[in-house]
């Protein structure tokens, strides 16, 4: 279901049967995720107060054939005994052709030849009960006679079961038709949206990385040019850092060993470039080299540092890239600068916001993005992913 199911947190005794049924919504869910949602959906309506209306009915109709039959003469016992086996039976075809619309129709007629029979054999044991509690036999001719008699009644209740059966099952079909095409939409859409948010980050990488790039290069030119020893040192930093990117941008996620790799890169090109001015340190915790991120997004954060707080900023500048672990199983990932700090009024560029979605589609609620000043100066953003 889309929410979560309301009896879980009802009243006690709504609470005690969700729990009873939980094993088998499970058992549901591994045969079909949308016949666990349809089991779901009517016990909810049965078990709250919406389904107070379909009890009444149904006892109203159970005790109105009881009624009725002994009315006619049958005994108190098979009275109701009769119209319980029907509309036991009646409550559990409809619940079977409503949570699998897409049987074949010769199985429902199978069935209602299976009722019919099972109809007129509980109506021969009721009139043999009732008239063995008044110490008379039943003989061929008397059955015969049940049975004529019977089938005046049990002839319309069996056509109007056929055609409830047939209306039920074209219901429960054009329910799941409907069901299939909602999360249909919802899949289109959840695809349509982690696309456009790759798009965003390769445009968002295609616009900030060859700027990059380029002053690098120009940078490594002079050297060369000057025959300066740091020209070397410069361009195996800037080989491994354009493969380590090349390599990020292919997968769907990326571990974060292989992200913080890329950083090092980054900030050891940078560290050169701007001659030590710009200092940065990564320290990743044991056992979280191979936690999974959106790629490229470790790299955005640092990117977005170094660009909105360490570059602007007079003096030389520090940023700290720290990953760790919670005793509670929960981990982060932060990226500390001591640059000029959030302005006022800052909100969301495209690398964050489209960081934010990102984080969503692929973790959900488990993960969370903060972006705050630091009390000694600079800012701090922060991934945290629950267990």
């Amino acid at each position: 279901m889309d929410t979560p199911n309301p009896l879980a947190h009802g009243n006690r005794l709504q609470r005690a049967y969700y729990r009873w049924a939980l094993p088998y919504y499970d058992r549901f869910g591994h045969q079909d995720p949308m016949l666990r949602e349809r089991v779901e959906l009517v016990d909810v309506y049965l078990y709250s107060r919406r389904g107070l209306g379909a009890w009444a009915a149904w006892l109203l109709c159970l005790f109105g054939g009881a009624a009725w039959l002994h009315g006619g003469g049958m005994g108190l016992a098979p009275a109701l005994g009769v119209p319980t086996l029907i509309m036991v039976g009646l409550s559990i075809a409809l619940l079977g052709v409503w949570l699998r619309p897409q049987q074949k129709p010769t199985r429902i007629v199978g069935g209602l030849i299976g009722g019919a029979l099972l109809g007129s054999v509980s109506v021969l044991v009721a009139v043999s009960f009732g008239w063995g509690m008044q110490g008379k036999s039943l003989g061929l001719s008397i059955a015969l006679q049940a049975l004529s008699a019977s089938a005046g009644t049990l002839i319309p209740l069996g056509l109007s079961f056929a055609l409830l059966l047939v209306g039920v099952a074209r219901a429960g079909r054009a329910a799941r038709e409907s069901q299939l095409a909602r999360l249909q939409l919802v899949a289109e859409r959840d695809a349509a949206a982690r696309a456009a948010a790759e798009a965003d980050l390769r445009l968002l990488q295609a616009q900030i990385r060859p700027h990059f790039v380029f002053n690098t290069l120009a940078t490594l030119q002079h050297w060369v040019d000057r025959r300066d020893e740091r020209a070397g040192p410069l361009l195996r930093e800037l080989t491994g850092f354009l493969r380590r990117s090349t390599e990020l941008l292919g997968r769907n996620t990326a571990p974060l060993a292989d992200e913080v790799q890329a950083v090092r890169h980054y900030l050891a090109i940078l560290s050169a470039r701007l001659q030590g001015r710009v200092q940065g340190e990564v320290h990743v915790a044991l056992g979280l080299e191979t936690e999974p991120l959106p790629p490229g997004m470790l790299l955005t954060l640092v990117e977005n540092a170094v660009q909105h707080g360490l570059e602007p900023k007079i003096g030389d500048g520090r940023l700290r890239v720290e990953a760790g672990r919670e005793p509670n199983g929960r981990w982060w990932l932060r990226v500390d600068n001591d640059g000029l700090g959030l302005a006022p009024d800052v909100a969301d560029d495209v690398g964050l916001a489209n960081l934010r979605q990102r984080l969503r589609h692929h973790f959900g609620e488990r993960a969370r993005f903060m972006l705050q000043a630091r009390a000694e100066g600079g800012t701090r953003a922060e991934i945290l992913m629950a267990p």
